[in-house]
């Protein structure tokens, strides 16, 4: 690092005094602006609709059953994981749950689901596994899976269903019934998910960043034309609410903001969306145009400042999580008469995410932040232990993974934007792991494949490319 953004200097500024500490915490929320979340459910499941669908801490909130619910983690019934909760379905244990939905969508329905390898389970338990419209009673899922093997043998399966727009669903039942299986010991369940497809999300488009008094658009995209609004403005926002599809506001103080909108089909709320603004005091320069693009395992960094004057030096800043950045170089400011073009090579990037931002320094020592971009470094992962196949794919891939040790890992899969389009959480046992994810909801293109254990103590990354 060149310097900590903790010194203390003061500058001054037409609309406050500011120090260069206060300075880096106002500007540090740039890059929550892009972070989309639901309400109530957090990380990787950000669009998931299923009320408690990882029976979080042996809870059965949000299941209903006309018989009962047994719920314990996984080492209860021969699994390896005493954190990660499960439920059984067998003879006597049946589960429901009504979710709410918005008719026009395309939405993706997954579980995990595998024998119990215990002695008493019958040699291939089943379940039947049913979504259905709680209006029209169209089945739109209505499944029978078999579960065979003596072993503990995780399987992810996923459908894909479309509700049509004129339809009079509101909401969907997804129920979990046993079949083939005369005992109380049967098949075990867990990362039960309904969420809009990864082709077209519902997300907050509109400004990330903004400054005072600037009126800014926000809309909700790949929303149904059927749905209702209910938008709410925090700091300050004029106005401080809404029921638009595309309304406008504009803060009058700086800091960190929040726009929330809670979208519903007329009978029930689907889900609340956020989007995190920063609102800035007016900059002295306007940096535009800032991109990068990747050379091998280089970031190559390109921005305009349109109108400089006054100025020190650009300081290129990079952070691995989007959140804890780093000085990692400086470039003087030409402070010319006319747009100047700045560009800056990154010979050290990490493996994965590489978020960037500007911080430019003026010669009264004020701050001023750009946007954050990311770039994803694919190329110098380590990617020998794993191997993807068909490469190309159409509708299933496949990976095989050599694991030293067995755990729940993150998979994940990016666009070439680095935007995460896929996610979910898989099993590896010790040694060769194969399994597979489907990707036919996916647009054509290439993508990156990535497994990662939380702690990041390992990550395997392979490219691939849909047909």
């Amino acid at each position: 690092m060149f310097w900590p953004d903790s010194f203390g200097i003061l500058f001054q500024n037409p609309n406050r005094m500011i120090t260069l500490k206060q300075s880096a915490t106002l500007f540090n929320s740039l890059i929550l602006a892009a972070t989309l979340q639901l309400t109530g459910v957090a990380g990787l499941h950000a669009q998931n609709l299923v009320t408690n669908s990882d029976f979080a801490g042996g809870s059965s909130t949000g299941w209903s059953t006309s018989s009962s619910i047994e719920i314990n983690p996984q080492t209860t019934y021969g699994g390896p994981s005493s954190s990660i909760y499960v439920t059984e379905i067998d003879v006597e244990r049946t589960i429901n749950q009504q979710v709410c939905i918005l008719p026009g969508l395309t939405y993706t329905f997954t579980y995990q689901a595998t024998r119990r390898p215990q002695t008493g389970t019958p040699a291939n338990p089943g379940m039947v596994v049913k979504v259905t419209g709680t209006t029209s009673n169209t089945n739109y899922v209505n499944s029978t899976q078999l579960y065979g093997g003596t072993t503990w043998n995780p399987q992810t399966k996923t459908f894909s269903i479309t509700v049509p727009a004129n339809s009079t669903d509101k909401r969907l039942n997804i129920q979990f019934s046993s079949t083939n299986n005369s005992t109380t010991y049967g098949v075990i369940i867990w990362d039960i998910e309904l969420a809009p497809a990864a082709g077209s999300p519902l997300s907050i488009s509109g400004p990330s960043s903004s400054a005072v008094a600037v009126l800014n658009s926000y809309s909700l995209t790949n929303a149904p034309a059927s749905t209702s609004y209910n938008w709410s403005f925090s700091g300050g926002g004029s106005p401080g609410s809404s029921t638009n599809a595309n309304p406008s506001v504009s803060w009058a103080s700086t800091g960190s903001k929040t726009v929330s909108v809670a979208v519903s089909n007329g009978v029930c709320t689907m889900a609340t969306y956020t989007k995190t603004v920063s609102v800035q005091i007016p900059l002295p320069v306007d940096i535009t145009g800032f991109s990068g693009t990747m050379a091998g395992n280089n970031a190559q960094l390109t921005w305009v400042s349109e109108k400089e004057t006054g100025g020190r030096y650009f300081v290129v800043e990079r952070s691995s999580n989007g959140i804890d950045f780093d000085s990692i170089g400086v470039v003087s400011s030409k402070n010319a008469q006319m747009a100047y073009t700045y560009q800056y090579t990154d010979r050290s990037m990490s493996v994965g995410n590489n978020y960037y931002r500007l911080r430019h320094v003026d010669l009264d020592n004020a701050v001023y932040y750009s946007k954050t971009i990311v770039l994803n470094n694919a190329v110098a992962s380590n990617s020998g232990n794993m191997q993807v196949y068909p490469n190309p794919a159409a509708a299933t891939l496949n990976y095989r993974i050599t694991s030293e040790k067995a755990g729940t890992v993150i998979l994940q899969v990016y666009n070439t934007a680095g935007v995460m389009v896929l996610s979910s959480r898989v099993q590896l046992s010790t040694g060769i792991s194969q399994q597979s994810i489907n990707i036919a909801q996916l647009n054509n293109g290439n993508y990156f494949l990535k497994l990662a254990d939380a702690q990041g103590a390992f990550q395997y990354t392979q490219t691939f490319v849909k047909l």
